[in-house]
């Protein structure tokens, strides 16, 4: 086996680190206790406006059930912020959080309900949407491009010879 396909097997067989998310949220806290109920956190922590789903179980939600989301950087170098959390479909929850910058943040997850009061503590990483941000557009429109290139090229092969005769 040459040392180039060696390489090549060795660089899959190593498992590489995940850095960046793109796709639909993931989770980040699995059936934890907040207050009466049991707990589901995932999210989608892109900059600009993240996504949090709370899952709440274990118990019917009452009406009047609040959940709200908390985030600060954990650099501290801005203040919390608290963002309310509306209800889907039974005990579901859905809340929007503007994310300024890539890096680590607190999160918080408040219940208020007249079961009673929860919270859970997390860390999320904000990351660019998609791998290259706003330039993953145009990147990603490339092949298509070359597709669209390739065709009009050929196209335009078969008329010529169409024409002289």
């Amino acid at each position: 086996m040459t040392t180039l396909k060696k390489l090549l097997l060795l660089l899959f067989l190593i498992p590489l680190p995940l850095r960046a998310h793109q796709g639909p949220p993931f989770p980040v806290l699995v059936d934890k206790k907040a207050g009466p109920y049991i707990a589901s956190v995932w999210t989608d922590p892109d900059i600009g406006t993240g996504t949090f789903f709370v899952v709440l179980e274990g118990h019917p939600v009452v009406p009047g059930t609040r959940v709200r989301i908390a985030v600060q950087p954990v650099s501290g170098r801005l203040p919390e912020a608290v963002y309310e959390a509306e209800p889907q479909v039974e005990g579901r929850y859905l809340a929007k959080v503007p994310f300024d910058k890539q890096e680590m943040w607190r999160t918080r997850v408040l219940v208020d309900s007249a079961q009673g009061n929860g919270e859970l503590v997390t860390q999320v990483e904000a990351t660019p949407d998609g791998i290259l941000g706003p330039w993953g557009s145009l990147v990603y429109l490339i092949p298509f491009l070359g597709v669209g290139f390739l065709w009009i090229k050929a196209a335009l092969r078969r008329r010529v010879p169409a024409a002289q005769s």
